[in-house]
């Protein structure tokens, strides 16, 4: 190849690759591990959780600090039948700073009170991750059951249109009657409708997939295959992963939060104090001549809690009973993430019996049934009424052995959210 065109194959080789490898992945389909890692990083629930933790994290910095001190300017014993600073001896012009002190250590046990919400808006933010992961499993489980029940419609849709061309050449031969052509092509109809309801599912799930990935994204998701999950522990050890559940971690950094502000109440029986220094500054002179001299004012003062029934007994009461409430809240979750663990295990055990059970014997035996009685028909041994049954019973064991199986994943999916996963 001639070397004037080397330079432009170097400029078009590039944009070309960019190009093929931009079809390659608009070509591919979204696959669950995608759409998990999309929802996670656009999750505005995450982002607002994120954020709310930064901020009580400076909150609890800012929260241990003193006050600012206060600049104080002013005058005193100023005449007023001539307004004359230099008339009065004790007319003076004062500059001075006040800084207060808190009652107690109550700078540290709000600092620690603050810091301990922003632990628990960080368990929050892990509690609203497990959440987003849960709803869009549940979701691609929902779109992969209509995707498939589709195409097994589809299938039985194609056994019927066969179904109505026997009936039609058996009619022709005067081995079938009118009325079965008529039953054919109206179970024929009857799977078009189903159709167009699973159609409507199928947008549904997507618009809900939409609400964690974006519309472009979701029309990619089409789930072929159920996703592959970690293995089931034991339930034994089951009881044991919930109790490091980020939904009690919550409840455990607010309990800590609690246990801070019955702290912080208890500060509020001391005094709190403020100290004053004060520079008084004077015109004139004295009788003998001198200039007058400056004035240094230092002062302190306190805070006198002599009757706490009605402020600090009822604040200090009402941290207790905070308390309380967020202890038994902990209980309550604790009681029932364990609810949710005997339920869903025992379902996905349950439909873990029922998937073998469709897929060993009630799908291939519906099948058997069905191939069997279209023979029996083409023999004149028995109706079309009973053939159509056959075959619509088939398509009903087929959903509800692709029901089972995804029954058992979504519980599963809830058991994936309880294992922190």
């Amino acid at each position: 190849m001639s070397q004037k065109y080397l330079p432009q194959l170097n400029f078009i080789l590039p944009i070309l690759f960019l190009v093929f490898w931009s079809f390659i992945v608009n070509a591919t389909p979204l696959s669950i591990k995608q759409a998990e890692t999309v929802a996670l990083t656009q999750s505005p629930e995450i982002k607002s959780l994120r954020a709310k933790s930064r901020e009580l994290e400076q909150k609890s910095i800012a929260a241990g600090q003193l006050v600012d001190p206060k600049l104080m300017l002013g005058t005193l014993n100023i005449p007023v039948d001539s307004f004359d600073f230099s008339q009065e001896p004790m007319t003076q012009v004062q500059v001075g700073l006040q800084q207060s002190f808190p009652r107690g250590r109550s700078l540290h046990y709000h600092s620690l009170q603050t810091k301990e919400l922003s632990r628990a808006e960080s368990n929050k933010q892990e509690v609203m991750r497990l959440y987003v992961l849960q709803s869009v499993r549940l979701v691609w489980l929902d779109l992969y059951y209509w995707l498939r029940a589709k195409r097994l419609v589809i299938e039985q849709k194609k056994v019927f249109q066969h179904l109505v061309s026997i009936t039609e050449s058996m009619l022709a031969n005067n081995k079938a009657q009118q009325r079965d052509v008529i039953r054919a092509q109206l179970e024929l109809s009857e799977l078009d409708n189903r159709l167009l309801e699973i159609n409507q599912k199928i947008d549904t799930a997507r618009v809900e997939l939409e609400r964690w990935i974006g519309a472009e994204l979701a029309s990619k998701a089409q789930p072929g295959k159920l996703p592959e999950w970690p293995s089931l522990p034991r339930i034994e050890q089951f009881y044991e992963v919930i109790k490091q559940h980020y939904i009690l971690k919550k409840d455990g950094t607010l309990i800590s939060a609690g246990h801070e502000g019955i702290n912080l109440a208890k500060q509020q029986y001391k005094p709190g104090f403020a100290v004053g220094v004060a520079y008084g500054i004077r015109q004139g002179h004295n009788i003998n001549g001198k200039n007058r001299p400056d004035f240094l004012t230092a002062q302190v003062s306190m805070d006198l809690p002599l009757f706490p029934g009605k402020r600090q007994d009822r604040n200090l009461q009402a941290s207790q009973e905070n308390l309380i409430a967020l202890e038994e809240n902990q209980e309550s979750d604790y009681r029932q993430l364990k609810e949710t663990l005997k339920t869903q295990y025992a379902i996905w055990q349950q439909q873990q019996k029922s998937h073998f059970l469709y897929q060993r014997h009630l799908v291939p035996e519906a099948k058997q049934y069905a191939e069997a009685t279209v023979t029996a028909y083409q023999n004149n041994q028995t109706d079309f009424p009973t053939l159509a049954r056959a075959y619509v019973r088939e398509l009903d064991i087929q959903l509800a052995g692709l029901r089972a199986v995804v029954d058992r994943d979504i519980a599963r999916i809830n058991l994936l959210y309880l294992q922190g996963q």
